[in-house]
């Protein structure tokens, strides 16, 4: 394959590149006694952690599913996807925006180029590492006798994934396969499936509370789909945390690299533009980078011309969008930035391709919360209010179905977590008055994000009371997101609210991060 091999750091763990052809050793003796332990756990129940542990470590790294195992799970649910250059890697979104400083679909990237990308922050943390391929993954998972949970989130992956198991001889590893993408893969002959016992906990965050557990355990089935496999482990009298040190025999040689293929022509690629914006010799003048933003943009709803002037008009949403990051990454927090910020909010762009539907003004939320503009948190609030009439002119047919304001969910699920980092009278009262909203009323805005705004919320200043009475919530997500973040944010006013409201989960592990 000529693939570039080198190891990125991911905490204490190690992400690897390797062609399919090349996994790390194993004895005889170490193989029989994986696959007794691989054996032992397919009896169930199983534990399964969805894109890892991410209270400990970003989702879909090596140290996400090894914390996961850590903390009592018996392996974890991957998305798998390609990078540019062939590399098979452990990625869940369709584009890089949300949880990197990159643009546009991981496909179009290096691998290279992808552990490049430098993590953005939500809610406090980190929502990418160093991006780990599949190969790496085998290399734990072999270690761990880890089970999986692939979710192929693109086709033509099989026959390398394939490839990969046999080499690593870890079929019995694998335990569920979603159906997209995989029709091969579910044929195989080394493939046998366990069942779930019923919908992932993780929704409504339902993994949280011992009683959801527990009525869970007891349906038919071998599976159970976590995204903190914490009160599980304890359910399952399991030992809340026995860590394991990744093991250094499974690191793989380096070697040179043949150069890429060339990037599609077919279509407009965001991540090409950004190289070229990244070399522009005024991409660190705050004044340059206004200009961009406040240069006049008519085409902003103006869509649906030949395939020039639509390439042309994304080239443009994407340059602004850029020039918003940039801002917020160099910390302009002058009047004129933010007003032109809070301009991009209120004046996204609309377009039926959601990769670019309001990119413009949801990365500039992003950068008005890493400023700090508590000034602009009115002017978010009002535009996750918003239900905009022209958005029946962009609806994806795979809305079909849903409230026409759905379709402005590309650009509203910044707004949350934007809010969250604006400690202000406005965004505390937007947040809780949204955490109380019946689930009708929620989805009358957008897809109904009681998580995001639970964790929004508690970045404001809240008392222990305030704390304690979403930890009471009858609302499970806002109950059980309340939970987590108290466990793992040990503040005076959160330990003294799981005192009052939830005492027994303050004998669970706390996260570290």
């Amino acid at each position: 394959m000529g693939l570039l091999w080198l190891v990125a750091r991911a905490g204490d763990q190690e992400a690897v590149v390797a062609s399919p052809d090349q996994l790390g050793t194993e004895t005889a003796s170490e193989r029989a006694t994986r696959h007794e332990r691989v054996a032992r756990r397919r009896q169930g129940p199983v534990l399964l952690v969805h894109r890892g542990a991410a209270a400990f470590a970003p989702e879909n790294t090596l140290a996400a599913y090894a914390a996961a195992m850590d903390y009592g799970a018996d392996g974890c649910e991957v998305d798998v996807r390609r990078t540019r250059d062939g590399v098979l890697v452990l990625f869940h979104d369709d584009t890089l925006e949300r949880a990197t400083d990159g643009f546009g679909p991981i496909n179009l990237l290096t691998y290279r180029e992808v552990v490049a990308l430098r993590p953005q922050v939500a809610f406090g943390r980190d929502l990418a590492g160093a991006t780990p391929t599949f190969a790496g993954l085998l290399n734990l998972a072999r270690q761990r006798a880890m089970l999986l949970h692939l979710d192929l989130k693109e086709p033509g992956l099989e026959g390398d994934i394939a490839q990969l198991l046999d080499a690593a001889d870890a079929w019995d590893q694998v335990v569920m396969v979603n159906r997209s993408n995989a029709s091969g893969l579910l044929r195989h002959p080394a493939l046998h499936l366990l069942a779930y016992k019923g919908p992932g906990l993780y929704d409504q965050r339902r993994d949280m509370d011992p009683v959801a557990v527990r009525a869970m355990l007891d349906l038919p089935g071998q599976l159970i789909l976590v995204d903190d496999p914490r009160v599980a482990a304890m359910v399952l009298h399991r030992p809340p945390y026995r860590p394991v040190a990744f093991d250094r025999r499974f690191r793989l040689t380096v070697r040179a690299a043949g150069p890429p293929p060339p990037p599609p022509t077919n279509e407009f690629s965001p991540a090409a533009l950004v190289r070229v914006l990244d070399a522009w010799p005024d991409a660190t003048s705050v004044p340059a980078l206004t200009a961009i933003l406040a240069a006049d943009f008519p085409e902003a709803d103006q869509f649906g011309g030949n395939a020039h002037e639509e390439l042309v008009r994304h080239a443009r949403i994407v340059k602004r969008a850029w020039a918003a990051q940039r801002l917020g990454r160099l910390r302009a927090t002058s009047r004129p930035v933010v007003g032109l910020l809070g301009a991009a909010v209120r004046h996204r762009a609309l377009d039926r391709d959601w990769r670019y539907h309001g990119l413009d003004g949801a990365l500039a939320a992003r950068a008005l919360g890493k400023l700090g503009a508590t000034e602009a948190a009115p002017a978010l609030v009002e535009a996750f209010r918003r239900i905009d009439p022209d958005l029946r002119r962009v609806v994806a047919p795979a809305l079909a179905g849903y409230p026409v304001v759905w379709a402005d969910f590309p650009f509203k699920m910044y707004l949350l977590p934007a809010l969250g980092d604006l400690p202000c009278a406005a965004a505390k009262r937007f947040l809780r008055a949204y955490v109380s909203f019946p689930e009708a009323r929620a989805r009358a805005y957008a897809p109904p994000w009681f998580e995001d705004a639970t964790k929004a919320l508690l970045r404001q200043r809240l008392a222990w009371d305030e704390i304690a009475r979403l930890l009471r919530h009858p609302n499970p997500a806002v109950r059980g997101t309340a939970l987590e973040e108290c466990l793992d944010r040990p503040t005076e006013e959160n330990h003294l609210a799981l005192q009052r409201a939830a005492p027994w989960a303050l004998v669970l592990p706390r996260a570290g991060r």
